[in-house]
């Protein structure tokens, strides 16, 4: 398995300097987060090149939207977040759908997206939306030869089994947030995989503690700190044929965040040669 982590890029002109760091620091992919007012296929050239240069594969491209108004809770955003808000979905759809060129471009086959929360309930009205709107989404996707990959979180893992199922256009697979799973409450990591483990093509690294307040997420932890039994689900995946990527996010920022990716790269590599 390719270790990395997220590499956010704000200044195209000065990403080298990221993946220079983050090849350094012994890792060999990384997920790109760029959000741009409007997307450009040069800037998806310039860092392909420069991720090139610094023996860093980038492994899927993080799509996210551009504006700001997530809630980032267990309340507001059953209304707020991803594409089935009926405030913000049409236009977070549009701003997804102009980012195929540029993903194309950046050579990677994958996207992932915050699709929202995912209703339990297949009549639901909102589930009915979210199925429309990530049919058109896939089926685009695929005009350029990518796939579309849902980060696990608003949704419990037998819902977005149903999803991928129910869309069927054979290009929706899973990003495994291993901490989310925890942290919305939704589910266990372990469990997932042994529902949707089949579709997983790329993996979050990430721990956490489950929520105790019904209108607040779970706290994310240092790998190793919360409850997510890596040992299990990496042999959960490893018996599934998962041999892919492991992407480490730590949500925190600054010193902290650096020197926890770091020892969560250590405390992972350690586990892998245990199973």
């Amino acid at each position: 398995m390719k270790f990395g982590t997220l590499v956010r890029v704000k200044d195209v002109k000065e990403c080298g300097a990221a993946f220079e760091k983050l090849n350094k620091a012994g890792f060999e992919s990384c997920q790109l987060v760029y959000k741009p007012d409007k997307y450009d296929v040069e800037d998806a050239y310039i860092i392909k090149d420069a991720a090139e240069k610094n023996g860093i594969e980038i492994s899927a491209f993080f799509a996210g939207y551009k504006d700001d108004y997530t809630a980032w809770d267990l309340r507001y955003d059953y209304l707020n977040a991803g594409l089935n808000s009926a405030a913000f979905g049409a236009e977070r759809l549009g701003y997804l759908l102009g980012s195929l060129p540029f993903i194309r471009a950046l050579g990677t086959a994958d996207m992932i997206i915050h699709a929202g929360f995912v209703p339990n309930d297949p009549f639901a009205e909102k589930y009915a939306d979210m199925v429309c709107k990530i049919k058109l989404l896939a089926e685009r996707a695929k005009n350029y030869g990518l796939n579309v990959l849902f980060e696990t979180g608003g949704e419990s893992p037998i819902t977005l089994l149903r999803l991928i199922r129910e869309v069927n256009t054979g290009n929706l697979f899973v990003n495994l947030d291993t901490g989310n799973l925890i942290t919305y409450g939704y589910g266990n990591p372990c469990d997932a995989v042994m529902t949707f483990g089949r579709y997983v093509r790329n993996v979050h690294a990430k721990d956490g503690l489950p929520p105790t307040d019904p209108y607040k997420l779970g706290e994310e932890m240092p790998l190793g700190k919360g409850v997510v039994d890596f040992k299990r689900v990496f042999s959960l995946l490893k018996e599934r044929g998962y041999d892919r990527f492991i992407t480490i996010e730590r949500e925190i920022e600054g010193e902290e965040q650096a020197r926890d990716i770091l020892s969560g790269l250590d405390y992972l590599k350690k586990i892998l040669k245990e199973i």
